[in-house]
């Protein structure tokens, strides 16, 4: 998994803005148009607003590419009570908590409250998505299949870490307490755990039904 950050300081604050992991969401634009701006060169400018509204509209970023420092004092970058997936229509999964991504043998990759996972199967940066969904005209639909939505463990979801394990090839099996929901419908199901499909075959989206292992 890669990264490559760029700062932009200001008094108080720095934004820290990882370009691999930017997929032109634009949370940020629509958010705080005279600090983010595209048509800018350099396109951030933390000079622009307060450390707490940029620190704010940081925050909505769901993929985890910006995140901010802050200088003054001010508070940092809360952790979510609770972990919550959503699925997007034809795009990756946002997760949001106290999130653990780790590698096959159990070795820490990433930790963060926001990130954004590949489920087209095509992303280089795997297990997060990149925007290569769009190139290849990935089709999934946001909602959540019945056979999903009766998998449920339980009606309230808990605090605690969510353990992201990513298997390619092969599903991305969670494990604590989380809520998915589809990002079009307000069903949804609390798990314990699971496998997710990243590979874009399943059936049982965004559950993995063993597609990935089909030649």
């Amino acid at each position: 998994m890669r990264e490559k950050v760029f700062s932009f300081e200001a008094d108080g604050i720095v934004i820290h803005w990882d370009y691999l992991r930017c997929i032109h969401v634009e949370a940020c634009v629509r958010g705080l148009p005279a600090v983010f701006d595209r048509d800018r060169r350099p396109w951030i400018d933390a000079t622009l607003a307060s450390p707490d509204e940029i620190a704010e509209v940081c925050e909505r970023c769901p993929t985890g590419a910006l995140h901010y420092e802050r200088r003054d004092g001010g508070p940092a970058e809360r952790t979510p009570e609770t972990n919550e997936i959503t699925v997007t229509s034809n795009g990756p999964l946002f997760v949001r908590g106290d999130v653990r991504i780790v590698d096959a043998d159990n070795e820490m990759l990433l930790r963060d409250t926001r990130v954004a996972l590949c489920r087209c199967g095509r992303s280089r940066n795997k297990p997060l998505c990149d925007g290569s969904h769009e190139k290849a005209e990935f089709v999934a639909s946001a909602a959540l299949t019945d056979a999903a939505l009766d998998r449920g463990d339980g009606d309230n979801p808990e605090r605690g870490e969510l353990t992201i394990r990513a298997m390619e090839p092969g599903p991305l099996m969670i494990r604590g307490s989380a809520q998915i929901r589809g990002a079009e419908k307000p069903d949804c199901c609390h798990v314990r755990h699971g496998a997710l499909c990243c590979c874009g075959r399943s059936k049982n989206k965004p559950f993995c039904d063993g597609s990935h292992a089909l030649p």
